[in-house]
């Protein structure tokens, strides 16, 4: 164990060879009774030594796959979550670049707890932070009808981030962190929330970076829920909200897993004020950005719909085409009836999937070529025997360090690919160039190819597979119409 003096008091946390961990440290109060659905408050301060040797609470949350992953996750479930894991190289001697790690999960599950950053934190002597936000009808339910305290509800989880990044502008320096150089970073709905951030003004001047691994856009508003919901339970809208603020956070949550009651992340215009290409192009946040998708998103999240049929692609097309720049959907179903004529259920969806993660990916980077922020597009293609191939999140091993973790094979997070020598040289590549932009806001200076900067006439993407290489205009014509970009070129 190790104990460090901080501005907040003593912490006390585990000691490991070249780096230590706090756990669970609270950056806001427990949004509990009269606080759930309100925006976090500064937590409580403590007196004498806090312990952060433990794993924090996780959001209520169904559990991951078991297909998907192996081992079990730390931490109990509760609406009790406002906290952060911070992995530092050391506590003191001089101020490190800290990365802020935002995890996925559809923002319905996943956790700070999900894996150890440890590895890459130790190797690039960087800070890295991984926070817990509301998730589901706790986080994202807009309630702004029931009066101004409920303005932005529908934001909350993006809220928790925003006072999870202030506490670090607070009180990294403490734990060996640079508060003036921030990252924020995430995979799948992390990477949603990466650039979800960059459209929110209250997020000003807390990062100064971003990281976005497989991006999903959120929707450009949020539906109505509270009045079917409320008609269901026979009850009104009112006295429905009523209901639902006197149910435990066990019931509540038994009643979003039964399907009872939804939420959906979408720009609100009160935290997030517009979707991530237009705050890019209106400089809400205009900060350097790497992003990019896997070859094979969709072939991992095919499976849990297919057995929905033509039905079921028509409702994920239905709810997804406004975020991939398809409109109605029936452009894209043009799209690909012209990709893969006469393809299968499995091959059309996994290809819906890939455009779902690709097109927010292409239009960013097409933003911040319109107002000169430097981007960088990346192409995750690494061959493995899995079944699933290069899938969604595949590429998270190769991007912090994890094949270093001797426990990666029975810890939480699946590896898909096998750990040999040629996945470590190219985990080495990546996470070197992920590191050198924490540092400087470019990725270039090692030994992988010159990785240009996104422009829109050449579209260049660094693709990964058992070597790195530059491509330019990876996507076709009708995939860039079908995203919703007027200055399509093949």
């Amino acid at each position: 164990m190790v104990t460090i003096n901080t501005r907040l008091g003593q912490v006390r946390g585990i000691d490991r060879p070249g780096s230590m961990s706090f756990l669970g440290l609270p950056y806001a109060a427990p949004p509990v009774d009269e606080r759930r659905w309100l925006p976090p408050a500064p937590a409580s301060p403590w007196s004498g030594v806090f312990d952060a040797t433990q794993h924090p609470n996780r959001s209520f949350q169904l559990p991951f796959p078991q297909s998907l992953r192996r081992g079990d996750i730390p931490g109990a479930m509760s609406e009790d979550m406002l906290y952060l894991n911070v992995h530092t190289p050391a506590a003191a001697g001089k101020r490190r670049p800290v990365q802020v790690y935002i995890h996925g999960g559809g923002f319905t599950v996943g956790s700070a707890n999900d894996f150890d950053p440890t590895p890459f934190a130790r190797k690039h002597d960087v800070v890295m932070v991984a926070i817990n936000y509301r998730l589901g009808s706790y986080g994202f339910l807009d309630l702004s009808r029931f009066g101004p305290d409920y303005v932005g509800s529908g934001s909350l989880g993006f809220q928790d981030q925003i006072a999870a990044l202030r506490w670090v502008a607070e009180n990294i320096a403490d734990y060996g962190g640079d508060p003036d150089n921030v990252t924020i970073s995430g995979v799948s709905a992390g990477a949603g929330s990466v650039i979800a951030l960059m459209g929110a003004p209250s997020a000003k001047g807390l990062f100064h970076k971003a990281i976005a691994f497989s991006p999903g856009e959120i929707a450009p508003s949020a539906p109505d829920f509270i009045t079917p919901f409320a008609a269901a339970f026979g009850m009104s809208e009112v006295g429905f909200f009523d209901h639902l603020r006197g149910l435990s956070g066990e019931d509540l949550f038994k009643l979003q897993s039964e399907g009872s009651m939804a939420a959906v992340t979408a720009v609100d215009g009160t935290v997030v004020v517009s979707p991530c290409h237009d705050a890019i192009r209106n400089r809400v946040n205009p900060v350097p950005l790497i992003i990019g998708a896997c070859i094979d998103e969709g072939t991992m999240l095919t499976p849990a719909v297919e057995e929905a049929g033509l039905e079921g692609l028509a409702q994920i097309l239905a709810g997804i085409a406004v975020t991939i720049g398809a409109g109605n959907g029936d452009r894209y179903m043009r799209f690909l009836d012209t990709l893969i004529p006469g393809g299968s259920l499995r091959e059309r969806m996994t290809r819906l999937w890939y455009d779902y993660f690709r097109s927010p990916t292409v239009r960013a980077a097409d933003a911040c070529a319109a107002i000169g922020m430097p981007a960088w597009v990346y192409s995750f293609e690494v061959p493995t025997e899995h079944q699933y191939g290069p899938t969604h999140a595949s590429d998270m091993p190769f991007s912090f360090n994890l094949f270093d973790d001797e426990e990666v094979e029975e810890g939480a997070m699946l590896a898909f690919h096998p750990n040999n020598a040629v996945n470590r040289r190219l985990m080495d590549l990546w996470t070197d160039c992920f590191a050198r932009f924490m540092r400087t806001g470019d990725p270039n200076g090692g030994d992988l190819p010159n990785w240009p900067i996104y422009a829109a006439d050449t579209r260049p993407t660094m693709v990964l597979r058992d070597r790195a290489f530059v491509v330019g205009n990876l996507d076709s014509e009708a995939a860039l119409l079908a995203y919703g970009l007027g200055h399509a070129r093949g």
